[in-house]
């Protein structure tokens, strides 16, 4: 009987360890969503508040528009000049350009000259040496 009470006993104490556990667990379920509720909505009023920030400073970086033949033919002014600046850069990179096809040009002919040079140099070293051998070769007959 003393068995019998305490197994009931002790299925009783894990039945209610249990139903604790399961209490405290959907309490703190629940606390985490109210928590995540509150997070979104602070950033749905956080979001809109830089909206509506973003908004001011555009109307103000924005000048107000005013439209005078005025502005229209300083505007035009501006167009051309910097059309006639795109012209003369594109011109003064043409000239640069050609530059270096230039300098490429005359380095190559020099490339070519050096080399002529080389070559005569060369023959007339062996035409020397050629002409020292047979000289040995003559006064080493004559002896």
């Amino acid at each position: 009987a003393k068995l019998g009470t305490k197994a009931v006993v002790s299925t009783q104490s894990t039945g209610e360890k249990r139903g604790d556990i399961l209490a405290d667990k959907i309490t703190y379920r629940k606390m985490l969503e109210q928590k995540m509720d509150s997070i979104s909505q602070n950033r749905i009023i956080v979001s809109k508040e830089q909206a509506r920030a973003q908004q001011e400073k555009e109307k103000i970086k924005s000048p107000p528009k005013i439209q005078s033949t005025e502005l229209d033919s300083l505007q035009r002014k501006l167009e051309e000049k910097r059309a006639e600046r795109m012209k003369m850069k594109t011109a003064q990179q043409m000239t640069l350009q050609g530059g270096p096809v230039k300098r490429t040009v005359n380095l190559e002919a020099e490339k070519r000259a050096m080399e002529e040079r080389r070559w005569k140099e060369l023959e007339q070293s062996r035409e020397r040496i050629a002409k020292l051998g047979t000289k040995a070769d003559r006064t080493t007959l004559m002896t």
